[in-house]
């Protein structure tokens, strides 16, 4: 929606140079705001703001803004759901506008500190408090909306919405971050708890961070329920109906036009369906793959059953390889995702004729839409012998029958499965979402401190919610989110995420597995609660899963250009930091050489 910046130095007013200073990280991120620009000068804290208009187009939602005191002073970037509920409740607030900003103010002069557990919402936001001298920092739940910070090399405490505002800073020097490579080369993409560069961190989700006095403090306000309900199927197929309503009804709330994304699966059906009865004019927007990828004739089926103004676009193959470099010249960290490409199009003609765009992610996270849910769910119920690794099973077994031990198929499962993969979240972490093995990773950087995302919840290995949420909590925030803020921005589009509402989002993590995955089906919950809204094809579809034809597009002349001028030539910048070599094994047109690719061309253009 936005993008802000700040810094906080002593004395900061007395030293003329910090004005341009902010102006030039505001102007660094004007993608994320062309509507407006803001500054405010205190004594010993400058914050700076770009808009993107989407409620209260009217000036009153101007920013930086000023609470009723003048004491407190904010900039935010996001969308709080339900605002004007919470507005109700505070009559002795003085309200000037009809803003989610300034609500946002009247929590904190009411809550203080716990200002973060009152909103529902997607947010990044910095309130300079002039009596206590302290600046208050919050990001929202599920990292929807980024926030960075550093120390200058004076000492300043610098923030913004992205890591490019902080280097527009020139306090801040870029050097690389190794241990966010080596989660790139692992993953695909840089962990949700730190940056590409070792001197700018990001805010995690769910916490917040107080600078005072030369200090942070970072503390986590929100976590998981820790209990799982007790429920009926009929009661929890109610419940999140209603639950689901809810969000899309809060989410479409906006004084701009509202368009969805239509892939031509269960999520963003359901949204569709959802939607369109409460927006009657609804368009929506598909994205088409060449081949097998392609899903927009299933789309084609809701958007004419919802009569939706739905069109479809498309990336012509000799367009690839420079919307690629475009893509990642704009990317302000390294991101191999292959849905970047399918992102930015889609984006690119949403920002034509609309600023908010309702998306389904989150969905398979939430309601178990993933086949390895259902490994998972089979590892349980076998004592942890997958049927998903059948292939393996059979030829051990087949092996120590020939050795004549006894009972060679538990020895098997016993001795050799359960080593690899004890339980599901070793299962988890060993098998999903990864790209590059330790071994191979180590090869590649030669010397490197092994790095892994750290949970903030407990990783109970005998509950299939444990999965889902290490999923919502990994890879939503480190990738999806990023790819989606980051590009929608670039076009100046605003991305909402209904599957992401809190209360929502509370139900599903505490609602028994069994609702969601059993060895024949995913996402039992959603086609219980919405199957009547959707189409026989898209309710018996297999799952198309994320991706797209990389050996296709890696063979494309000029990508394999790319290849050779990038990976093929010692002098590139990826071999300040990656083992030429070893690199050379890796180019067999896949995902791996698909990394390395996106990482050579990212780190050329930065």
């Amino acid at each position: 929606m936005c993008g802000i910046a700040g810094i906080v130095k002593t004395n900061i007013q007395e030293e003329k140079s910090y004005k341009q200073t902010l102006k030039n990280m505001t102007d660094s991120i004007i993608h994320r705001g062309p509507d407006d620009e803001g500054h405010e000068y205190f004594q010993n804290c400058f914050l700076g703001f770009r808009r993107l208009a989407i409620v209260d187009l009217s000036s009153d939602g101007h920013q930086p803004m000023y609470s009723d005191t003048k004491n407190e002073c904010i900039v935010f970037n996001g969308e709080i759901y339900g605002y004007r509920d919470l507005k109700q409740t505070m009559p002795d607030y003085n309200f000037r506008s009809n803003t989610d900003t300034e609500v946002i103010l009247a929590l904190y002069q009411k809550n203080g500190y716990r200002l973060p557990e009152q909103l529902n919402g997607m947010f990044s936001l910095a309130i300079w408090d002039d009596e206590k001298q302290t600046l208050f920092c919050a990001r929202d739940r599920f990292g929807e909306k980024p926030f960075y910070y550093a120390t200058g090399r004076n000492g300043e405490f610098i923030f913004a919405s992205e890591i490019k505002a902080i280097l527009a800073s020139g306090l801040v020097d870029a050097a690389l971050n190794d241990e966010a490579m080596h989660h790139y080369l692992r993953h695909m993409y840089v962990d949700s708890q730190q940056s590409i560069y070792k001197n700018i961190k990001i805010l995690p989700p769910a916490h917040q961070l107080i600078y005072k006095d030369g200090e942070v403090e970072l503390s986590q306000y929100w976590n998981f329920p820790k209990e799982e309900l007790d429920i009926s199927e009929d009661e929890a197929v109610e419940k999140f109906r209603q639950l689901v309503h809810q969000s899309v009804e809060k989410q479409l709330v906006a004084d701009v036009k509202v368009g969805a994304f239509l892939s031509g699966g269960l999520d963003s059906g359901t949204l569709v369906a959802l939607s369109s009865g409460i927006n009657q004019n609804l368009a929506t927007l598909g994205f088409q793959y060449e081949g097998d990828w392609d899903e927009m004739p299933d789309a084609r089926t809701i958007a004419e059953k919802y009569h939706t103004d739905h069109k479809e676009v498309a990336l012509q193959t000799s367009d690839i390889p420079k919307t690629l470099v475009e893509v990642l010249k704009n990317l302000d960290e390294p991101l191999a995702d292959t849905a970047i490409l399918a992102t930015y199009t889609i984006c690119k003609e949403a920002a034509r004729n609309m600023t908010v765009v309702i998306t389904g992610n989150a969905g398979d996270e939430l309601f178990g839409g993933y086949k390895w849910y259902q490994e998972e769910k089979q590892i349980l119920d076998h004592g942890n012998a997958s049927r998903a690794l059948l292939p393996f099973y059979k030829i051990g077994s087949a092996i120590t029958k020939k050795l004549k031990f006894e009972k060679g198929n538990s020895y098997f499962i016993n001795r050799i499965l359960r080593a690899k993969f004890p339980d599901i979240v070793a299962y988890q972490k060993g098998k999903v979402h990864n790209n590059f093995s330790e071994e191979e990773t180590f090869e590649l950087m030669k010397s490197v401190q092994k790095y892994e995302h750290q949970y903030t919840f407990p990783l109970d290995q005998n509950n299939l919610n444990t999965p889902m949420r290490m999923d919502l909590t990994n890879v939503i925030a480190g990738d999806y989110l990023v790819k989606d803020d980051r590009i929608a921005m670039m076009h100046s589009i605003e991305l909402r995420t209904p599957f992401l509402d809190k209360d929502l989002v509370e139900f599903c993590t505490m609602l028994p597995a069994k609702f969601k995955v059993d060895a024949s089906r995913t996402k039992i919950i959603l086609r219980k609660a919405f199957g009547e809204m959707l189409t026989e094809n898209i309710l018996t579809k297999k799952k198309q899963g994320f991706g797209a034809p990389v050996a296709q597009w890696l063979r494309i002349p000029e990508m394999e250009t790319l290849t050779n001028d990038i990976l093929r030539n010692r002098s590139s910048k990826i071999f300040d930091k990656i083992d030429f070599d070893a690199v050379q094994k890796q180019l067999n047109y896949n995902y791996k050489h698909w990394s390395l690719l996106v990482l050579g061309i990212w780190m050329e253009e930065h």
